[in-house]
């Protein structure tokens, strides 16, 4: 009989089990072959954090799969490690020029991004009155110059390359700007009286100039949710607002990604300055457009620096309300330290290279994004389990195990896996796309024993909730292992 499962094991894509682990995989087989899933792929594997690496098993482990938003468990747990738990971004005023004897400054003020992605995140009021009692402090009274955004620390370079059309111009397809401002996003506010009639666009908050709108929004039954894109491009003058938004209330909002986070910092600033009395003669502008004018700056001098809370705070909202801006920032920000370019291909490379460093084979891991927006992304069940394993190693495991959501109780696993075993005892990063369904983290079974995990489905058909219970189902029977 142990033949005949060895045999079978290796004939269907299984790791080969003990007999304790057999039910597991006989359980991901059946599921397998279930209306919604017979057309699927899927990549279950289990580590035992006691026991070796080789000790691995599941279901078609070495599969390559969509890992979606798990792609962030990856980015935080290798941030956590490379950039440790107490990594702090940073963010510089800095004056370029000449301060005269009268407080007027000949020159320009920089506002220096670290890649911080909560830097104004809220009260902007705030953050500018102190870089105001900064200049102040430094002696400048008015500036013959202008306000000056620099997001170099990352390059020009927004996005990755494989993102969505449809995706780019909304909120949460906002790309890692080094000087990332407002959480580089912008709302959209929509009059909707008529249904099936064009939604009529009040305007945006905060406002932009710059930007042309072409409305083309609809207004579509009460109850029929946000079903509104904005398409446009990182730096882009026009914008296309596309889809519909629900009827029954005088107006809704929707979110976009501000296209030159930079320059909208450095705008929004010089106003404040403006009018708060301290005069500014320039126009707003960043290093990239100076560049392309051929202009740059003089000499500078840090007048003030400030810091971001620490990562293992910044990692508890990155992975319990999947923020992909906070990790495509940790991603830019391990490039930096790693390979000292803040590009996502630097950082991606840094990632394969750390994990590959503790024995994982990385053979087909491709790392297009560190938030896993990009379908682009592949990662092994295998792999991913492999790398919560060694995570579960590291003198700061503790500031990653703590960022997971628990199932049933917080975060994104809040609405899956309550009132069942796996309740208290999944602690996980989801991630979802269409037709794709994703966990990966650790469960205490009730043996007492602890595993690392990855249960992938990618290109489900049928609805969302059938593909979740699935997930659940493998969970109890995790749990029960």
């Amino acid at each position: 009989m142990r033949f005949q499962v060895f045999l079978s094991c290796l004939l269907l894509g299984f790791s080969v089990p003990g007999a304790a682990d057999d039910s597991l995989s006989e359980l991901v087989s059946a599921i397998q072959k279930e209306k919604g899933t017979r057309t699927a792929s899927i990549g279950v594997c289990l580590v035992p954090l006691d026991g070796e690496p080789g000790d691995a098993f599941g279901y078609q482990i070495d599969q390559g799969l969509v890992p979606a938003s798990t792609m962030k468990a990856i980015t935080t747990a290798t941030a956590n490690e490379i950039l440790g738990s107490d990594y702090r971004f940073k963010t510089e005023l800095q004056t370029a020029g000449v301060l005269g004897e009268d407080g007027t400054l000949k020159g320009n003020v920089v506002i220096r991004g670290g890649g911080d992605p909560t830097l104004g995140d809220s009260q902007i009021s705030r953050t500018f009155a102190v870089w105001q009692g900064a200049l102040a402090k430094a002696g400048v009274k008015k500036v013959e110059g202008s306000v000056v955004g620099d997001a170099s620390i990352f390059g020009t370079k927004l996005i990755p390359d494989s993102w969505q059309w449809n995706d780019i111009g909304n909120y949460y397809g906002a790309g890692a700007c080094g000087l990332t401002f407002h959480q580089n996003q912008f709302f959209c506010s929509f009059r909707t009286s008529k249904v099936g009639g064009l939604a009529a666009f009040i305007g945006t908050d905060p406002k932009l100039p710059e930007v042309e709108f072409i409305n083309e929004m609809r207004v579509g039954s009460s109850g029929s949710g946000d079903q509104g894109y904005i398409y446009g491009v990182p730096y882009g003058k026009v914008f296309y607002l596309r889809g519909s938004v629900p009827a029954g209330s005088s107006s809704f909002t929707i979110k976009g990604a501000l296209p030159d986070p930079a320059f909208f910092c450095a705008r929004a600033f010089t106003k404040h300055l403006n009018q708060g009395g301290l005069e500014v003669t320039g126009e707003p502008t960043t290093v990239r457009l100076m560049m392309v004018a051929g202009e740059s700056l003089a000499a500078r001098k840090v007048i003030h620096e400030q810091s971001s809370d620490s990562l293992k705070s910044l990692m508890v909202l990155t992975n319990h309300k999947s923020v992909n801006l906070r990790a495509e920032c940790m991603h830019r920000a391990i490039g930096l330290k790693a390979k000292n370019k803040g590009t996502t291909l630097a950082a991606s490379d840094a990632v394969t290279e750390h994990w590959a460093g503790k024995g994982i084979d990385m053979t087909g891991f491709y790392m297009a994004d560190g938030c896993g927006l990009s379908r682009s992304n592949t990662v092994t069940a295998k792999q991913m389990a492999l790398i919560h394993y060694h995570a579960a190693k590291g003198e700061d495991f503790a500031a990653f195990h703590d960022s997971l959501p628990v199932a049933g109780r917080s975060g994104t696993l809040k609405s899956i896996g309550g009132g069942t075993s796996a309740e208290g005892r999944v602690r996980a990063k989801s991630g979802t796309l269409d037709r794709v369904k994703t966990y990966a983290g650790y469960v205490n079974a009730r043996s007492g024993k602890r595993y690392a995990f990855a249960v992938f489905i990618n290109n489900y058909s049928g609805s969302s909730w059938d593909a979740k219970s699935k997930i659940v189902r493998i969970w109890t029977k995790m749990v029960a292992l």
